[in-house]
């Protein structure tokens, strides 16, 4: 292995979150290097660059299985049966499914609502009247938006991961490794940690909004739900150990 290929993290970029942005591991990450170095300016290059990375992922599930003794021809013979759309159901009809599910839905709801916009008005007024002063509105304005960035980014994505850990579930692929290897220990420790993670940013709004304690309450009452069927399903998830940020 030359020096360069050294400098990155085998695997890392399959137990992230997907926020580049505010990870301190993408100097050491081939796959955001790769996406760095792509000037995507229009729609043809854009699927091209898909196109790039499909290949690529093609190549390592066929090399991996190889390396595994896995016949990635039988698996796709046997994928060929119509069993598909039941398996989803099955899947989507789970509590943990259904769970978070609602929280996405109800979640999008009240953060495309006015309750944010209305508060931020009121906090404009409050400042013009001098009941609060210039700095104590910033502050809070500041963290109202790092915390709704950070419900924002995780919305989505604690409802996926979950459905990937219920889907690893319900075959026995997994039964001969070790717990710090099993897949659904690693996505279930990254949808605790973006669970986790956004409990604490709707705890910001709750401190914050008053008069939206209820409702920001709910979210996290499914937020909790969640992070318990995850526990109960997947107890333990905080043995996997993920490539860098858990070395």
């Amino acid at each position: 292995m030359n020096d360069y290929d050294s400098t990155f993290i085998s695997g890392i970029h399959n137990w992230c979150d997907r926020w580049c942005e505010k990870c301190a591991f993408t100097a050491r990450c081939r796959v955001f290097e790769r996406e760095q170095k792509r000037d995507v300016k229009s729609p043809e290059e854009f699927w091209n660059a898909v196109s790039d990375n499909f290949k690529e992922t093609l190549e390592m599930l066929r090399t991996m299985a190889e390396e595994r003794g896995i016949d990635i021809g039988q698996i796709i013979e046997e994928s060929k049966a119509d069993t598909s759309v039941q398996e989803d159901k099955i899947l989507d009809e789970h509590p943990l499914s259904a769970i978070t599910e609602k929280y996405l839905f109800e979640g999008k709801d009240w953060l495309d609502s006015s309750r944010i916009k209305n508060f931020l008005e009121e906090l404009v007024r409050q400042e013009q009247l001098g009941v609060i002063t210039p700095f104590d509105s910033k502050t809070q304005k500041i963290k109202i938006e790092n915390a709704l960035e950070v419900i924002q980014w995780y919305l989505f994505f604690i409802h996926v991961k979950s459905k990937r850990v219920l889907n690893d579930l319900s075959g026995d692929f997994w039964e001969g490794y070790p717990e710090s290897e099993k897949s659904y220990n690693g996505s279930a420790k990254v949808a605790m940690i973006a669970i986790e993670r956004s409990m604490n940013a709707w705890k910001q709004l709750l401190d914050l909004i008053e008069d939206e304690q209820d409702s920001i309450l709910m979210h996290l009452v499914l937020l909790e739900k969640s992070r318990n069927q995850l526990i109960a399903l997947v107890p333990n998830y905080n043995v996997f150990i993920r490539p860098g940020f858990d070395d």
